[in-house]
């Protein structure tokens, strides 16, 4: 038999060589492909909703209290006195979430879907979430007092609840939560998936509200009834020092500006102070009563007071009432926490 060419082995070789490398790549590959990345978790002061809710501008507000189920209850409506400015700002992007059950949230208070859920699998369980985002309500809020929600986000998605396999919770050291060294194959899905392809809320943030009157003026007429030529009084009182802009628009067109005026260009109250006013009522057309509405808007900032006050000089009727009318759609573009604004209406007679 002829002898192999001197190469023909050192060739053989490489080519074991080259498939044993292709194999350990291979495997390599595999093992990779069986690794488990686990999800992030959402924000310390984030929750996920269990069911995602339509209607997201109607959770801003609600009180937020911990469940004795595990998880967190929100209102069925929102508090009498709470009141919500909303701010949309767009955010679009993709992540994948998870959120121990102690975390995740639900509407309504009594027997609890997350309190069945425990009941049946124990605590060791968490939401994975898959979504979409499309954007983020915002709230601000006046009026409203302890933990509520500050904020939605928005979007589509699909989430599933996963309980661990191990249900001796006490062997595993917790962290977030979440028992160390819980993998992907120790986690078993518990409830059918649920996906929505309409935008609803499916996580909120929430936030101590100030409470108190969070900085309401108070607007007081003395009296609410008058007659022609009478000399009457209007008080404002305020807790925190504020810019005061105060008019007053009848029924009948007539408009007048109270303050700011020639003598007082910068009224301010300071906090715990008051201002009073005397003023001599009069009739637009004579012979017919009128109701007058006395409108005041009280900023906490007089950089806020500078932008939107009235125009200097002298106005007449009409100016004032356009001013009045077209002022709420201008502070739409700062926080609703930076102002205030407070009616009251006052009856003039023959």
């Amino acid at each position: 038999m002829a002898p192999f060419p001197p190469s023909q082995p050192r060739d053989r070789a490489r080519r074991r060589g080259g498939l044993a490398l292709a194999l350990t790549l291979l495997v390599e590959l595999a093992c990779r492909r069986d690794e488990y990345t686990e999800p992030p978790e959402l924000d310390a002061d984030e929750h996920l909703l269990l069911t995602p809710r339509g209607n997201p501008e109607e959770l801003l507000g609600r009180s937020v209290t911990p469940d004795s189920k595990g998880g967190y209850a929100l209102s069925d409506e929102r508090p009498p006195g709470c009141e919500v400015a909303i701010r949309r700002v767009p955010e679009r992007w993709h992540r994948t979430y998870m959120q121990d059950i102690g975390k995740v949230a639900h509407v309504g208070t009594g027997q609890t879907p997350i309190g069945d859920l425990t009941a049946q699998f124990g605590k060791t369980m968490r939401i994975e979430a898959d979504i979409n985002n499309l954007e983020v309500l915002e709230a601000d809020l006046r009026g409203c007092t302890g933990p509520v929600v500050s904020a939605v986000r928005v979007g589509t998605g699909k989430r599933e609840i996963r309980a661990n396999s191990e249900a001796k919770v006490e062997g595993h050291v917790k962290a977030k939560g979440v028992p160390v060294g819980a993998g992907a194959g120790k986690w078993r899905t518990v409830e059918r998936a649920l996906e929505w392809s309409d935008p609803q809320a499916w996580a909120f943030q929430v936030r101590e509200a100030g409470g108190g009157n969070d900085g309401r003026v108070e607007l007081v007429l003395m009296p609410e009834q008058v007659h022609d030529g009478d000399v009457f009084s209007v008080r404002i009182l305020s807790a925190r020092q504020v810019y005061l802009v105060v008019g007053f628009v009848s029924e009948h067109g007539n408009a007048g500006l109270l303050l700011p005026n020639g003598k007082q260009p910068l009224p301010m109250i300071t906090a715990g102070g008051n201002v009073e006013l005397t003023l001599k009522a009069a009739l637009p057309k004579p012979g017919a009563a009128s109701r007058d509405r006395f409108v005041l808007y009280a900023f906490s900032e007089q950089g806020d007071f500078d932008m939107f006050k009235p125009p200097a000089g002298s106005l007449d009727a009409a100016t004032v009432a356009k001013y009045f009318e077209e002022l709420p759609g201008k502070l739409a573009s700062i926080p609703a926490r930076r102002w205030t604004k407070t009616e009251g209406y006052l009856l003039i007679e023959p």
